[in-house]
Order: structure tokens, then C-alpha cells, then sequence
């Protein structure tokens, strides 16, 4: 049980730590603003510097277009189709009378105008049990694992990959963007490109990469861009490469960084930023609709991604500052980037702030904790009908109630 009448001193000492962290993020995002505007006056050197510079962090690296560059809202087609595909599970449990787990994948299909061949908008969703002894253990990173934690996050990225990859298939014959709900860096499947590519294809790891591979090349040959929408994003690859550029070496090397030791001021030139976000930084330079320049991620695990890479934007939605991530082909194809551009900031507009068709994904993949009661009493009642054995961890029993 919480005592809140222990805590009072300290939720007084967090809002007087907020108060004094908002004055000094005021200060800090002037001078990443300044920062900008002298970057600007001579992009080139900006390049060139971070070209060369070897940093412990994620450094936006800028693309063709002038870094921090604003791009104005785009006209939205009259007539589009947005996709999007989430999943929601419930674990296994191993002090429950089972070890099965489910998987439930969500689909959203948003159709606007006339189309001739499709109904106004589909929403479903489609539970997978797992029971067998196959389909609860599985090869994650060359070890024999049971599907639970961060092997089962994968089977269901998975999974959604291939949900949302048939759904581009049923409608390419119209614009369309299909919406992920997320990142497309793949950093929680691996960090190591080389060590990723040396699994075998029995590994689940790998099966969930290529089957995002799949999802990205097919809807390249399709015509049908993806992105990766990031709500209230906490990134700081842009506001990196600020820091490089704030640094007075000319060629930065953080890791024999000359100013650790030096007493500059009592801290690093870099650290006048320290805090500052992506998404504070573009509010301040984005007008609503409004998206930035290209940014090209340097993310390890994108080395295993071949030619697409991943490249990113930041987006003025109005309520908030999205962070937009397309695979190579979209970034390299300026109607695809602006179809994208268009009809992320129409979602979110018809979603009060984000993607209408992503949020709905979600409201037919999520599995409520009453759906989740319901389900273990279905299995308990077919387990006792079959008169399958029943055994349950003294924990669980203990837990259902207390002694005092």
C-alpha cells in the first residue's frame, strides 16, 4: 500500500525541480535557435564538420535538402486510402494452469472520396493462440527461448508487418499511405547489423526483420508509402548535431574530447543545450502544418537495411510535434514524401491531433483487462470440461486475497 502522506515533501521538492528546469530549458532552446541561424549562414561548413565528427550519440545527418529548412503545409487528394496495423497480447504466465499466450492484431482501413471498390473504412482484428510446444519456444538470437518479454514483442512486430503488408496489397490501385505505429528503426529486434545477419533463417530475429524488409520493398514496387508515426517523440538526433556544431574543435572527437578536463567555463561547450529535444527545438521553427527537412538517421542496426535506411522529419500537427520516419525509397521520391507529408497532417487533424487511423488500429488490437478475464476463464472452464490437469503456483493461489 502507498502512504501518500509519506510522499508530500517530495512531490513539493519535484514541482520546485520542474519550476527551476523550465527557466533553464528557456534559456537552453535560445541558444539552440541561435545556433541554427549560424548554421544556416554557412550550411556547408555545418556538413563538413559533422562529415568528420565521431560522437557516442545519434547525430541527425542531413540530406540534400538545407538543414532545418521548413516545408509548408501540403493540399491533401480528395480521395485516399490511410492503413495502419497494431497488435496486443496476453502473455504467458508461468504461475497459471497454462502456458499458451495470445496474440490479437488490429487493422484499420480509412477510405476517403469515391472509391468504386471499397466500402468507407474496415476495421477488425484477429486473435492467434499459441499453445503447442513448437509455438511457445522458438530460436531468438541463436538460443532456444520461450516466447515471453522481448521474444514475444518481436513474433508480434512480426506479425503486424505481414497484416499491414496485406493490406497494401488489397489497395494499390489508389493513393494510400500505410501508417506504423512507431519507429522503423528496428533497435529493439538487434543493435548489431553483423550479428543479425549471421542468424539462421529457423531464428526469429531475423524472420522479423526480413518480413519488415518485405513490408518496406513491396510497398516500394506498389507505389504505397510508409511511415513511421512517433507521438510526442524524445529524440534528440538534430539537437546532436547542434552540439557538434557548438563545439570549438575542428574536428570533434567526443571521446578524446579536449574540454573534459580543461574547466571551460565548468562545463562542456555542448552542454549549453543539455535537455533540449527535438520536438522543443522544431516547435520553435515549425508553423502548424508545417514539416522540416530531411534528416538521415545513423543508427547502427540501419546498416543491415541495405539502400533504404531509414530517413526522418519532424512535423507541426498543431497539437503536438510528430516525428515522421520513411524508408529510403520514400525519401528519395519527392511525390511519395509529400503524399505522406499530406495525409499524416490530415489524420492528425481528423484525430484531434493524431492519426485517426493509427489510434483505431490500436482500438481493435488492444486486449482489455476485462478481455483478458474473460479469456482465462474460458480456458479454465474448457481445461476442467476436458479434465485436462489443473495445477496453479502457490503465489498465484496467495495472491487471489490476503490473511489480514
Amino acid at each position: 500500500m502507498l502512504d501518500l502522506s509519506k510522499l508530500y515533501v517530495q512531490i513539493a521538492a519535484l514541482s520546485s525541480y520542474q519550476q527551476g528546469r523550465a527557466h533553464y530549458l528557456e534559456q537552453a532552446l535560445g541558444i539552440a535557435k541561435d545556433q541554427v541561424k549560424m548554421i544556416l549562414g554557412n550550411i556547408d561548413a555545418f556538413r563538413h564538420k559533422l562529415a568528420r565528427a565521431t560522437t557516442s550519440w545519434l547525430v541527425a545527418i542531413p540530406t540534400d535538402e538545407s538543414p532545418f529548412k521548413s516545408h509548408p503545409p501540403i493540399d491533401c487528394p480528395k480521395s485516399y486510402s490511410a492503413l495502419s496495423a497494431d497488435g496486443s497480447q496476453i502473455s504467458p504466465n508461468r504461475h497459471s494452469p497454462h502456458s499458451a499466450f495470445l496474440i490479437n492484431i488490429g487493422f484499420a482501413e480509412l477510405n476517403y472520396g469515391r472509391f468504386q471498390d471499397s466500402k468507407p473504412y474496415k476495421l477488425k482484428s484477429e486473435p492467434y493462440l499459441f499453445f503447442e510446444e513448437n509455438d511457445i519456444k522458438c530460436r531468438f538470437g541463436g538460443e532456444e527461448r520461450s516466447i515471453e518479454g522481448q521474444v514475444l514483442a518481436v513474433l508480434r512486430q512480426k506479425m503486424e508487418s505481414e497484416a499491414l503488408l496485406a493490406a497494401i496489397k488489397s489497395c494499390s490501385n489508389r493513393p494510400a499511405v500505410a501508417f506504423v505505429d512507431g519507429t522503423l528503426i528496428l533497435w529493439s529486434i538487434e543493435t548489431d547489423p553483423e550479428r543479425l545477419q549471421r542468424l539462421g533463417t529457423d531464428d526469429l530475429k531475423l524472420q522479423s526483420f526480413l518480413s519488415f524488409m518485405r513490408l518496406i520493398s513491396d510497398s516500394k514496387e506498389l507505389g504505397v508509402p510508409v511511415g513511421g508515426y512517433i507521438s510526442l517523440p524524445g529524440s534528440n538526433d538534430a539537437v546532436n548535431a547542434l552540439k557538434v556544431s557548438l563545439c570549438p574543435s575542428k574536428i570533434v572527437d567526443c571521446d578524446k574530447c579536449a574540454y573534459k578536463t580543461s574547466g571551460f567555463d565548468g562545463s562542456l561547450p555542448c552542454d549549453k543545450i543539455n535537455g533540449v529535444t527535438d520536438a522543443q527545438l522544431f516547435r520553435c521553427l515549425l508553423k502548424d502544418g508545417e514539416r522540416s527537412s530531411l534528416f538521415e538517421s545513423s543508427s547502427e542496426i540501419l546498416k543491415a537495411y541495405g539502400d533504404e535506411k531509414v530517413f526522418f522529419f519532424y512535423l507541426n500537427v498543431g497539437r503536438e510535434i510528430a516525428r515522421i520516419e520513411v524508408p529510403g525509397w520514400v525519401a528519395r521520391n519527392k511525390e511519395a514524401l509529400n503524399l505522406l507529408h499530406a495525409i499524416c497532417l490530415d489524420q492528425a487533424n481528423k484525430g484531434m491531433g493524431y492519426p485517426i487511423v493509427v489510434a483505431e488500429a490500436h482500438e481493435q488490437a488492444v486486449v482489455k483487462s476485462s478481455d483478458k478475464s474473460m479469456f482465462d476463464q474460458l480456458v479454465l472452464q474448457s481445461l476442467i470440461r476436458q479434465s485436462a490437469p489443473i495445477k496453479e503456483s502457490q503465489k498465484a493461489l496467495r495472491k487471489r486475497g490476503g490473511f489480514i
